[in-house]
């Protein structure tokens, strides 16, 4: 059975944080809003909750999941090392809807990479996104919460249609103010190249920067 429960999406109330961190705690999954639209977390240092979440979802397992940190000093506990290039967009960017594919850490579990060898890391603007990080004390999972392949949840309501009764606990923040999805970017690279457009843009990336980016389509859903 799934819990569903209302919170402020800037004043999040204590006891639904601490709800959610214990579910978290206990391995299980929570949908919460981020800086763009729902996504699902679970700890993202759990192998068996990292399997679960790709159950939930129905994603192939070769495809690597992305992680939010709460704040930076969480970056160290994900990645093996900050590439200049990063360096300068997170100063632009965050906390914002920019991921970054960086060196994983040594203690990443596999399975949240699939087959690929970088991490994708967000530091979002989003309070709950933060805190839900802050209060487990390490990375949360950041995939969006729908069945793999079916149009991102703009709501609770759209995550409760195709998620419960799988998940947890879901927090209603209410409607997502806008649908576009985080801008990826693998900053491993020169010059970085945009893996997804999103809010964004390659231009004000490319503004920072300097110089232009590469772009490759790559199928992350």
């Amino acid at each position: 059975m799934t819990r569903l429960l209302a919170v402020d999406s800037q004043h999040p109330a204590a006891a639904v944080l601490e709800a959610a961190v214990a579910v978290l705690q206990g391995g299980g999954v929570v949908a919460y809003l981020t800086d763009t639209v729902y996504g699902l977390a679970v700890d993202a240092m759990r192998p068996e909750a990292i399997a679960r979440l790709y159950a939930v979802k129905g994603r192939p397992e070769a495809k690597a999941l992305p992680v939010i940190i709460g704040a930076l000093q969480q970056l160290a506990l994900v990645v093996a090392a900050v590439p200049a290039t990063a360096a300068r967009l997170m100063t632009a960017f965050w906390p914002g809807p920019l991921t970054l594919l960086m060196p994983p850490h040594a203690c990443i579990p596999a399975a949240l990479l699939g087959e690929s060898d970088r991490i994708g890391v967000r530091w979002p603007a989003s309070t709950i996104s933060q805190q839900l990080a802050v209060g487990l004390g390490g990375a949360i999972t950041a995939s969006s919460a729908n069945r793999s392949g079916a149009p991102a949840a703009l709501t609770a309501v759209d995550v409760m249609a195709q998620l419960a009764p799988v998940v947890d606990l879901v927090l209603d923040a209410g409607a997502v103010t806008s649908p576009v999805v985080s801008t990826i970017l693998d900053v491993t690279v020169e010059p970085p190249c945009l893996y997804r457009p999103g809010r964004i843009t390659q231009q004000a990336i490319e503004a920072v920067l300097g110089y232009r980016v590469a772009q490759k389509k790559v199928d992350i859903s």
